[in-house]
């Protein structure tokens, strides 16, 4: 509605409006954030490496529910906003052996940003012309996928090593 009742208003005055907000989101000016991120380091118990950004986001001009979405490497996925005011989570996971270790970047976009970014995509553009509203550098170590030897290995070796120590002391003994 408020969307219609702007667009009508533009249309009727005949003045020139700088910009539509869509219904689901404002546009953000000048933003503020304060992000904090987790990547998996245990690739023991879990199957792929798993990413999350969490981010408050204050914008100059007081916009309050503006929507997001994150590019990273060429992937887009949609941003969350959380129950509190300003905070954002994005999330996504690959396979520990697709996950290297590293930094990577995680380019958020406001929807007409997005817009244009998936238009590059469509028309084989160049997407890093399109600049994101901000962006987010996450270090990833990598995932620890455990010992080189398992300790079953391990603890089969040491029998072994104790049968053979034991029987060579048994045939000292005995000769």
């Amino acid at each position: 509605l408020n969307l219609m009742l702007h667009v009508a208003l533009c249309l009727n005055v005949q003045t020139k409006c700088n910009t539509i907000q869509s219904l689901t989101g404002e546009s953000c000016t000048d933003p503020v954030i304060t992000p904090s991120a987790y990547t998996t380091s245990d690739a023991v118990i879990s199957s792929e490496s798993v990413f999350i950004v969490e981010l408050s986001l204050t914008c100059a001009n007081g916009a309050q529910s503006v929507t997001l979405y994150a590019d990273v490497n060429g992937r887009q996925f949609p941003v969350t906003r959380g129950q509190d005011v300003g905070k954002y989570q994005v999330s996504w996971s690959m396979p520990h052996k697709q996950a290297a270790s590293g930094t990577y970047q995680v380019k958020f976009f406001d929807e007409e940003s997005y817009s244009a970014l998936r238009k590059a995509q469509r028309n084989n553009e160049d997407v890093n012309a399109i600049q994101p509203l901000f962006s987010v550098n996450i270090d990833h170590r990598g995932a620890w996928s455990g010992p080189w030897v398992s300790t079953e290995v391990v603890a089969a070796l040491i029998g072994i090593l104790v049968y053979y120590l034991a029987f060579s002391a048994k045939s000292t003994i005995q000769a």
